[in-house]
Formats: C-alpha cells, structure tokens, sequence
C-alpha cells in the first residue's frame, strides 16, 4: 500500500531586498516546527523510504531537521517542479518513483501542497496545511506512484 506523506516547509524568515525567495531560511519559529512534525510522523509510526524537496532553501532545511529527528540516513531528491507547483507539477515527478518505495515525504510549498491533498480529499472539508501541516494519504494496493487517482485513496488524514 502506498503512503503519500505531504508536509508543507516549515515558517520561513521573512522576505527582505537581497535575498531571492529559494534563498529564505527557516525562523526560529519554523526550526521548532519542523521538529514538531518530525515528533508527529514518529508518533504515527510511520516510516519514510523517500524524501523528496523543493530546491528551496526552506524545504531542504525542514527535510534535515525532520531527517535528524527521525534518525534517518536517507537521501534528499530534490525536484525542480516541487518549489510552486501545482497539483500536476507535484505529481508529474512521481512517475519516476522506484515501485519498492512504499512511503514517500513529500515536501513542498502552498498552495500546491493543499490542492493536491484536496485533490484526494474530494467532497470532503477543504484542507490547507499550515507552516510544517501534515497530511497522510494512504492509496489502495492497486495505485502505483505513476498513476495516483482520488478513487484509490483507502484514507487521508491530517495529522498536523
């Protein structure tokens, strides 16, 4: 069964002249909240196979705190098509996913992040992830990472 883990990059310092938007590190704030998620992820006894990140700076800074809390000597992927994209653009990379890999962290930006979790949510409430918001989508056996659909999502849960 495959595991889709959104997590929308931690709160970022604000923009200021001279620093290009990929640039932004995490706040204090953000470094406290990327913990946070990590702690989430653990207490749901999930695992990650996979993390994949914007290029951004904030989203690589969120996957190593998350990635230190968890204990995990994982590889970040980074995709290009993550830093804004929308549904399509988060999806599309997908399809290059290793079958074996069972549970992958996506991490990412707003609102791309939230259209795709609502995308599988369907009729549901809408969701929108916060700074470091969670969301699990578990699909039915029978999905494979280059062809996710709403119709196979056997649940979705926000988990932050």
């Amino acid at each position: 069964m495959k595991q889709l883990l959104l997590l929308r990059h931690a709160q970022a310092e604000e923009a200021h002249a001279g620093l290009a938007d990929l640039d932004r590190p995490l706040s204090p704030r953000g470094r406290a909240e990327a913990c946070a998620a990590a702690q989430c992820i653990a207490l749901a006894g999930l695992r990650c196979d996979a993390i994949w990140v914007s290029p951004a700076a904030r989203t690589a800074q969120t996957a190593q705190i998350v990635l230190s809390e968890l204990g995990l000597k994982l590889q970040l992927a980074f995709q290009p098509e993550f830093y804004l994209g929308n549904p399509d653009a988060l999806l599309a990379p997908l399809g290059h996913c290793a079958s074996e890999v069972q549970a992958l962290l996506m991490i990412g930006h707003n609102p791309g992040l939230s259209e795709l979790a609502q995308r599988f949510n369907g009729d549901a409430p809408e969701i929108e992830l916060r700074t470091a918001g969670l969301c699990l989508i578990r699909f039915a056996p029978a999905a494979s990472w280059g062809n996710l659909r709403p119709q196979w999502v056997a649940g979705l849960q926000l988990l932050r």
